[in-house]
């Protein structure tokens, strides 16, 4: 399960590497407004690729796993034939109707008005302009949901990276060219950067049929030793696949909708509270950090996926024991690995922010101060989330990220009118904890999950880096008080990256001695064994 989810995490968070690339040059030619107007059409079509998808790709992951598991392997490939023609209607659909609702969606994101810093022309001609990505995009979720049924996650992990690297570079050239060359505005390069999606979305979805087409002869042999299919008609199988798919939909649907509430009320709530500049804030939160929060996320996003796959199989053969040590090894590992970077970006926010965006922003580093905390809750809620649909809970599920995101939507405008930034975050934490602790009383009842053994796991590794991230913050300003440039990029990676190789080392050692490298690896660390192992390995066979 860990491999899996390590190849499609590697996947994730090396196209998302290259989704930051592109975000500092991006923002150094078209700036915040820019980045803002970018934001207005990319958040909506997110919750259309939602919509757009249904689900049916992890649905599509989740059967296949099942009737895998049960070699039938031809009923397997026989819902993916037939959910293939209904994706390409319904990509066609969702394009459709995001293009026509594309004026009322840019009226509503200015806060009712036709031009704060930009204007309703401009954004709902970027809505429209995004919105035939979605003709593509559902063909290339399915066949990432079919590959991951067969247990495959590299062709998804490629797909990604090729995705992303087409999109970078697409946009990282027009828009210099646009915006440095032919020195027109700004507008005029966010339009190209949003068409990159379609373009992006065509070399992923080739690369996937390339990989289909050399995947066919494994299938034909599985599909000769296959046991005889179910005797289901086709709408049955289809009612089948919708009955995990749909809760799936949700998933993601709700997901997407925290950012996508974010982008409708803030600007009203900002004129609410008579504040200026909304959208220049609008685009360092939703653009700039969020950029950066969602790279650890995608660990926790890539154990998610992996576990939907693993946890559905050990449901369906009642290995219940075997789901309580894949859920804690998926909380563990992904707690272990993400709470140094929030630590390490809340202690150095100002020098974060300055080496990835431009020094002098006002705002960057105080979001993201109040934003890095948000990232374990977003992993916590993929995991305990794809727990839930592991086990057969979409019920439950559906009721707890509707609840999740009802209460976001029900504060977040009143909390942006008082607290500026920090009430969306703050709302967003309020959705985020609703949920994740409805899913976990959920376990706790259904599978007797065994919380108190994580907790003090988790109680753990938190404390270690608490005390980790005290003494870094006194030992760089207070009792050192280091003078840094924020000005040059190049001191805050030097700067950054001595203290997080101290941090690391440090963090390994006194998890080596208090036993949690153990518990995390299912095995015993013996360093000694460790230094003469490598030194056996490489030392005696070179001489």
């Amino acid at each position: 399960m860990l491999k899996q989810a390590f190849i499609l995490t590697a996947g994730n968070i090396i196209s998302r590497f290259l989704g930051l690339i592109y975000v500092f040059p991006f923002a150094w030619l078209v700036g915040q407004e820019g980045q803002a107007l970018f934001s207005y059409a990319y958040v909506p079509y997110i919750i259309f690729i939602d919509l757009a998808t249904l689900g049916v790709p992890l649905g599509v992951s989740k059967f296949i796993s099942i009737y895998n598991a049960q070699n039938d392997y031809q009923t397997s490939y026989k819902i993916f034939k037939k959910s293939t023609i209904m994706m390409l209607i319904i990509g066609f659909s969702m394009f459709l109707i995001m293009f026509l609702l594309s004026k009322p969606i840019a009226y509503q994101v200015l806060g009712g008005k036709t031009k704060l810093i930009n204007e309703v022309e401009d954004v709902t001609l970027v809505i429209r302009v995004i919105s035939t990505a979605l003709i593509v995009v559902p063909s290339i979720a399915l066949l990432r949901g079919f590959f991951q049924g067969f247990k495959m996650a590299r062709p998804t992990a490629m797909s990604q990276i090729i995705e992303q690297l087409t999109r970078v570079l697409f946009i990282i050239i027009t828009s210099f060219f646009i915006v440095r060359i032919l020195k027109l505005e700004y507008t005029v390069a966010i339009y190209f950067a949003v068409s990159s999606a379609t373009i992006a979305a065509v070399s992923a979805y080739i690369l996937l049929r390339v990989h289909l087409h050399k995947f066919y002869k494994r299938l034909n042999h599985l599909l000769k030793r296959s046991n005889p299919p179910v005797e289901k008609p086709t709408v049955h199988l289809f009612k089948e696949l919708f009955k995990y798919a749909l809760p799936i939909a949700m998933f993601g649907l709700v997901t997407s909708l925290y950012l996508f509430i974010d982008t409708m009320t803030f600007n009203k709530g900002y004129l609410l509270r008579g504040g200026e500049n909304s959208e220049i804030i609008f685009g360092t939160y939703a653009f700039e950090i969020n950029k950066l929060i969602m790279i650890p996320v995608s660990l926790g996003m890539g154990l998610g996926v992996s576990m939907l796959i693993y946890i559905s199989e050990s449901y369906t053969k009642k290995y219940y024991k075997s789901i309580n040590k894949q859920i804690n090894k998926a909380l563990q590992t992904c707690t272990y690995l993400i709470v140094p970077i929030i630590v390490l970006m809340m202690i150095f926010q100002q020098a974060v922010y300055s080496l990835f965006y431009q020094a002098g922003n006002t705002y960057g580093p105080n979001v993201l101060l109040s934003y890095a905390p948000i990232a374990i809750l977003l992993c916590f809620n993929h995991i305990t989330s794809a727990v839930m649909q592991g086990i057969n809970q979409q019920r439950i599920l559906l009721i707890s990220m509707t609840l999740g995101v009802s209460l976001k939507y029900l504060y977040n405008e009143t909390l942006i009118t008082s607290l500026g930034y920090n009430g969306a975050i703050l709302a967003t934490t309020i959705g985020l904890m609703t949920t994740i602790i409805v899913n976990l009383v959920t376990m706790v009842y259904k599978i007797r999950y065994n919380h108190f053994f994580i907790v003090r796991r988790l109680l753990v590794i938190f404390g270690i880096n608490i005390i980790l991230g005290i003494i870094f913050y006194f030992v760089n300003f207070n009792i050192i008080q280091i003078t840094i440039n924020y000005y040059s990029r190049m001191y805050c990676f030097l700067f950054l990256s001595i203290n997080a190789l101290i941090y690391l080392i440090l963090y390994l050692l006194i998890s080596y001695l208090t036993g949690l490298l153990d518990v995390l690896a299912d095995k015993e660390f013996n360093l000694r064994d460790m230094i003469l192992g490598l030194r056996n390995k490489y030392v005696t066979n070179y001489f």
